[in-house]
């Protein structure tokens, strides 16, 4: 087998991990992540402070154990965005009725704001990502991204900050 490629013959080379499947995608979340923060940097969050915010927005009273997955962060990091995100007074941290460990996040009115106020420019910002690609072509790309996400779902959790593991 020497020499020869993992990839299927219309794959790209072992030669070429440029293109390789993990590559692109990091490639491409950079990309999205800097069409958000030119816009998300000047309410002085990070794409991924947002990310958090419009979390809360779609669950409120979310578990902060919870959010690491849905912001795909690892934990420590997800935590220091909600401490940061509570310190400027966007979010709110609050006991569970049924289990005083448990920590349930809300927007404030501020963080409301804030976030309604940044959702039409982030809506651009990924409408701009797609831009390249015929309207059915978008379509279709965001079906095989959702059903690539979902096979892995069960992937193992991302390792310490950055996803650089130990």
């Amino acid at each position: 087998m020497s020499g020869e490629s993992s990839f299927p013959d219309d794959e790209p080379a072992v030669e070429d991990l440029g293109m390789a499947p993990a590559l692109c995608a990091r490639r491409l979340y950079q990309i999205g992540a800097a069409l958000v923060a030119a816009h998300t940097l000047q309410a002085r969050l990070s794409p991924v402070q947002f990310a958090a915010l419009q979390a809360v927005h779609n669950q409120p009273g979310l578990d902060q154990r919870v959010l690491p997955g849905l912001i795909a962060q690892d934990e420590p990091t997800a935590l220091a965005v909600v401490d940061k995100l509570v310190e400027r007074g966007l979010l709110v941290r609050g006991e569970s009725p049924s289990d005083r460990r448990t920590r349930l996040l809300s927007l404030t009115d501020a963080g409301r704001g804030v976030l309604l106020d940044l959702q039409p420019a982030v809506r651009r910002a990924q409408a701009a990502l797609l831009r390249p690609l015929p309207r059915a072509e978008q379509r279709q790309f965001m079906r095989l991204l959702v059903t690539l996400l979902e096979a892995h779902a069960n992937a193992p959790p991302l390792a310490g900050p950055g996803g650089r593991g130990p």
